[in-house]
């Protein structure tokens, strides 16, 4: 691309987005391992090929850090409920997600595997790496289709229909386990909607709110290994100690 013709549109952790010429970009720096991008990319056209999911299609830039994919010209559900005062936010997401378990056995990793290797492999102390793998323990192993991501910063809204977009971390797994994850990053980013969100769907689910804790726990664990130092985690140790 040309430098000069980039506009950024993004930002994450690990990645910028541009738009050029009607196209968005996803661009990764140098460090970042190749095999993990071709991989996101496999991800994501899996989930497109095998699911009626609101996603779009991702193309890999040969020879490059990039991934191109259609521009999103719109929202986030973040800036709708945040900004516009939307204020049936919890439900849309809540929505999306029941559509995203309604599919299985699609080709990617197992939650579970994935879950036990990061927290056996993570440099957390012994004691609270022992909370995370017992907990873990105590969920049952499914394979519905998981996001592992899903908040309403990863849905965009385009004035007609939502996107759900990043599926970088989809696996398969229990759904108990990636309505954990969300109840945790809301926990972290959005307190006063946490508790009800995830009172929503347990009653949306018919599953029992304390089905839910030994994947809180398990959940806020494996969070604490993503979070930066200079992040509060106060409010995921609370999760983890007293869930």
């Amino acid at each position: 691309m040309n430098n000069n013709q980039k506009v950024l549109i993004g930002q994450g952790k690990v990645s910028k987005v541009y738009l050029i010429e009607g196209a968005a970009y996803k661009c990764f720096p140098a460090s970042y391992p190749l095999s993990w991008i071709k991989y996101e990319v496999k991800i994501q056209n899996e989930i497109v090929s095998k699911t009626k999911l609101p996603i779009l299609s991702y193309e890999y830039v040969n020879n490059s850090r990039e991934i191109k994919m259609p521009y999103i010209k719109g929202v986030d559900l973040t800036y709708r409920v945040r900004v516009e005062k939307y204020k049936t936010g919890l439900e849309d997401l809540i929505g999306l997600q029941k559509q995203v378990y309604e599919y299985q056995n699609i080709d990617l990793l197992q939650a579970h595997d994935v879950f036990f290797e990061t927290l056996n492999k993570s440099n957390l102390d012994d004691s609270i790496k022992k909370i995370g793998i017992d907990a873990l323990n105590e969920v049952d192993i499914k394979n519905n289709l998981c996001h592992f991501d899903l908040h309403f910063s990863n849905i965009m809204y385009d004035h007609n229909n939502y996107l759900i977009i990043d599926w970088a971390n989809a696996k398969l797994g229990n759904p108990i386990l990636d309505i954990a994850r969300t109840y945790v990053i809301l926990r972290q980013y959005a307190f006063r909607l946490s508790d009800k969100y995830l009172k929503m769907i347990s009653k949306e689910l018919d599953i029992k709110l304390i089905a839910f804790a030994q994947a809180i726990k398990a959940m806020a664990v494996l969070r604490l290994i993503e979070m930066s130092d200079d992040e509060p985690k106060q409010r995921i140790l609370d999760l983890i100690y007293n869930t």
